[in-house]
């Protein structure tokens, strides 16, 4: 049951890893670097960049930076979507969708030395942060954001566990006398 289990989260995480790279595919084949196309209006526009920083246009180093740093965060994923089965499936499938994302990036630093970014969206302006319109971002992107998002809402609303280990549940009782001298 535990490997079936597992088998499923990688599943996710492929799942997530082809979407990205054959959208990123598609859309080498029909835009050149900077070209657009209007899906919705201003609302969204495919737009081909190429980003040698990190998300949201973070820049702390070269390209080896962030490609070290994506294989340090896929051996922390990896080995704890294996060594911790009492995880609930909302946090495995949240490590399973960012799992996903980062290989999906991690396969364009490899190749391009770059990230390919195409999904466009304008968001309400944001101008205490300079966000005029929203960073370009790709389908591995949307992963690993929305992984993120429900890892962190599972972390922090993760509800206690309704059989406690038996000994704190002893440890929590007070102890009573039987009327024979012993306690219960």
């Amino acid at each position: 049951m535990r490997t079936r289990s597992l088998l499923l989260y990688f599943l996710i995480a492929a799942f997530v890893t082809i979407a990205d790279q054959v959208s990123k595919s598609l859309i080498q084949i029909f835009l050149y670097e900077g070209d657009k196309i209007s899906v919705i209006g201003d609302l969204l526009y495919f737009r081909l960049i190429y980003n040698a920083g990190g998300a949201m246009g973070t820049s702390i180093g070269p390209s080896w930076v962030y490609l070290i740093l994506t294989v340090v965060a896929l051996v922390i994923i990896i080995r704890y979507l294996i060594m911790t089965p009492e995880a609930g499936w909302h946090i495995k499938t949240a490590l399973a969708m960012i799992l996903g994302g980062a290989v999906g990036n991690l396969i364009d630093r490899v190749i391009y030395g770059k990230v390919i970014d195409f999904i466009d969206m304008d968001f309400p302006d944001i101008p205490f942060l300079y966000i005029r319109r929203w960073f370009t971002y790709n389908v591995a992107d949307a992963a690993i954001t929305i992984g993120l998002f429900v890892f962190v809402i599972g972390v922090l609303f993760k509800k206690k566990d309704k059989y406690a280990p038996i000994e704190d549940q002893q440890s929590s009782e007070i102890l009573e006398e039987d009327g024979d001298g012993s306690y219960t």
